[in-house]
């Protein structure tokens, strides 16, 4: 969701909203209240990005929320970046049950099927806020660019 431009990120609360440079970061902070999202239909108009935990709640919540915005894009939510943050995971403690998410890509998609059938571990999940703010920040600008 498209905000005001920004400069520097404020992080003191822990969102990605601050001043102004002209790359507008996303901040829903919704989790599994993105039904939300039907009320602004523009957004399906607008560049958006979503970015949270990989885990299987993380796609789930990607998964309900392509729903409203078909042309979300996802990032930090590839194999690479799970891989490279090997020792921030944490346990997910329930994982979500379906087996299948429709509205993911198909790398989503084998990403979130490799979670499920416990391809590296058990329960495996890297928490969004535990990637390096600096190594997020950049990625985030590329993908608003």
């Amino acid at each position: 969701m498209a905000l005001p431009s920004t400069d520097k990120a404020d992080t003191s609360r822990g969102d990605s909203v601050a001043r102004s440079t002209g790359v507008p970061p996303a901040n829903m902070r919704l989790g599994y209240n993105v039904d939300v999202l039907a009320r602004f239909s523009w957004l399906a108009r607008a560049k958006c990005i979503y970015w949270g935990d990989l885990d299987t709640h993380g796609f789930a919540i990607l998964h309900r929320a392509r729903s409203y915005i078909p042309a979300l894009q996802s990032v930090l939510m590839d194999e690479d970046t799970l891989l490279q943050h090997k020792t921030l995971w944490v346990d997910e403690s329930a994982q979500h049950p379906a087996t299948e998410l429709t509205l993911l890509t198909e790398q989503e998609q084998q990403l979130y099927r490799d979670l499920k059938q416990q391809r590296w571990g058990q329960n495996v999940r890297l928490e969004q806020e535990r990637i390096d703010w600096a190594t997020a920040w950049s990625v985030l600008q590329r993908a608003l660019a």
